[in-house]
């Protein structure tokens, strides 16, 4: 969304304006603007089940690109994500039936094994949410609220943002977790990238609610 100066934007225009950018320019974000990003991620609903305070339950990760941390979070993603695609591709040929269903996103994981991620190149941070694992399970749900915060808030000041659902299978890795200094087996995890965005995101078609709602009377 272009941001225009002296004009505040609701709710609803922040909405609609939303989109997922995956072409980022090589430009540093206003520490000021990543603050208020990061900030809209604390304020999101969590589980609070656990009896922990907050900064115990969720826990956010900033890097930088052009960082050593950067490097290795990138390396240890795609190495990640290639062998998911290897164990995939041998499941699919092993279980042709599975094709149908598995397919298309096995298509997108061998794109990605092959290709890498763009914006984990180019993208100026790459954010982390980690939120402690309780009863009932609900962490997956608390960092989609924090996600999602981040994203309105990204949008609100014209910037990029693309989720990075990748980040998700990195929760069990040991390397990945010791780079972020976290104990194994304790997080749920998920991210996502935030930069200046290479061109204007396209316009959409506003969806019809008729084709999504049922009135149960």
């Amino acid at each position: 969304m272009e941001i225009e100066d002296n004009h505040t934007y609701s709710l609803a225009e922040v909405i609609r304006s939303r989109r997922s950018v995956r072409s980022f320019a090589p430009e540093a974000l206003p520490a000021d603007d990543v603050k208020q990003i990061i900030q809209s991620a604390i304020l999101a609903p969590y589980g609070g089940a656990t009896g922990m305070p907050l900064n115990e339950i969720r826990k956010i990760f900033v890097l930088s690109q052009q960082t050593a941390s950067m490097g290795k979070a990138r390396e240890l993603l795609l190495a990640q994500i290639r062998n998911g695609a290897r164990k995939l591709n041998i499941l699919l040929a092993l279980m042709p039936f599975l094709n149908k269903k598995m397919k298309p996103f096995s298509n997108r994981l061998n794109g990605l094994a092959k290709d890498g991620i763009s914006g984990l190149n180019d993208a100026a941070y790459y954010i982390i949410v980690a939120e402690k694992k309780g009863f009932p399970p609900i962490e997956k749900q608390s960092i989609a609220h924090a996600l999602q915060n981040m994203w309105l808030t990204a949008t609100s000041l014209g910037l990029a943002f693309q989720l990075m659902t990748a980040t998700g299978i990195m929760s069990k890795n040991k390397k990945f977790l010791k780079l972020l200094g976290l104990p194994e087996g304790q997080y749920e995890l998920d991210g996502c990238l935030i930069g200046i965005p290479n061109e204007p995101p396209e316009q959409r078609a506003e969806p019809n609610m008729d084709d999504f709602v049922t009135w149960i009377k």
